[in-house]
């Protein structure tokens, strides 16, 4: 089930289908946890990720590059690589290379963690 899960997440990712992805694959209860220096560290449950992810979607006027690697599957966790650029409405270039660790039970995702800097 898990790597139905990852895979699914994977091919969505690809697409750009990120709210698709959180509707689909995460729990209800589920945690996002960002780096320390983000300024919206944790958020807590599926429509709080929902909304962050709408905020984050909101300021970005292009896509530059972006990949999604494969996932690296154990029990109840996986993670893949993703690598961003972008180009911000107000013209930032952002490039982000992280790491991301999912947390799975009872069929969905119910924690993801970012590593980046």
């Amino acid at each position: 089930m898990i790597t139905t899960i990852a895979n699914q997440l994977v091919k969505l990712l690809r697409e750009k289908r990120f709210l698709d992805a959180q509707e689909q694959l995460f729990a209800m209860h589920a945690v996002n946890q960002e780096p320390e220096m983000f300024k919206e560290r944790s958020v807590n449950g599926l429509k709080a990720m929902i909304e962050k992810e709408k905020r984050f979607l909101s300021n970005i006027k292009k896509w530059t590059h972006f990949e999604v690697s494969e996932p690296l599957i154990s029990n109840s966790h996986f993670s893949i690589r993703m690598f961003t650029e972008i180009i911000l409405i107000n013209n930032d270039k952002v490039s982000i290379d992280e790491i991301i660790v999912y947390e799975v039970a009872n069929g969905k995702i119910i924690k993801e963690q970012f590593f980046y800097r």
